[in-house]
């Protein structure tokens, strides 16, 4: 995959979440793009079809990342993940859908942004509780809302969202769902914002 198409992959990723939101309605013509002499790409690949080839990974052990997969975001320190999901048990499949959407819209991979369920946290500079539930499960002295920056005692910073199984509730996405998704989603692009002004290290 050459880097041009490794950057509209992620393009793409990013304006499906912000699509499903309802905060875009844009669409990106791939063979603007690619050049005349450029092997096609299998279709399988393009679109919305990308996220779903990438399935969210939930971790029950939670493993140290390796330099190679640390170092392939934002993160310049080796051994430690710029941020990771935590759930307070493993994730359905709509759960696991959700997430790989994402995961990819924040230009990460499962191995890069992985989602953790074991109790034994692998080092990351932020991590993202998702719902009420996996915050009293891992960090039960603290309490706040999606939306929220906390920060423990031992110096690890969280920001807490929405759990998957919050959405999963509802049959239909009401105007108030909605409002919730991009709700959680712009909470997600200030964590990113903040990674790449280095306010995390």
């Amino acid at each position: 995959m050459s880097v041009i198409e490794y950057v509209i992959d992620g393009l793409e990723r990013w304006l499906e979440v912000e699509r499903e939101c309802g905060a875009r309605s844009i669409e990106v013509d791939r063979s603007l793009l690619v050049a005349t002499n450029a092997p096609e790409k299998p279709k399988a690949r393009q679109g919305a079809s990308a996220a779903a080839e990438t399935p969210a990974v939930q971790i029950t052990e939670a493993p140290e990342p390796s330099p190679s997969s640390a170092s392939s975001g934002d993160s310049a320190t080796s051994g430690v993940y710029d941020f990771v999901f935590i759930h307070d048990k493993p994730l359905t499949e709509k759960g696991t859908e959700m997430m790989a959407k994402i995961v990819g819209a924040m230009g990460k991979t499962p191995d890069t942004a992985p989602v953790v369920v074991a109790p034994t946290l692998p080092r990351a500079k932020v991590y993202v509780v998702l719902g009420f539930m996996a915050l009293r499960k891992h960090f039960p002295g603290l309490r706040g809302e999606p939306g929220m920056w906390l920060k423990t005692s031992d110096g690890k910073n969280i920001l807490i969202a929405y759990s998957p199984a919050f959405f999963e509730r509802f049959a239909t996405v009401t105007e108030t769902v909605q409002k919730k998704k991009i709700e959680m989603w712009t909470s997600l692009k200030v964590l990113m914002q903040r990674l790449k002004g280095g306010i995390y290290g």
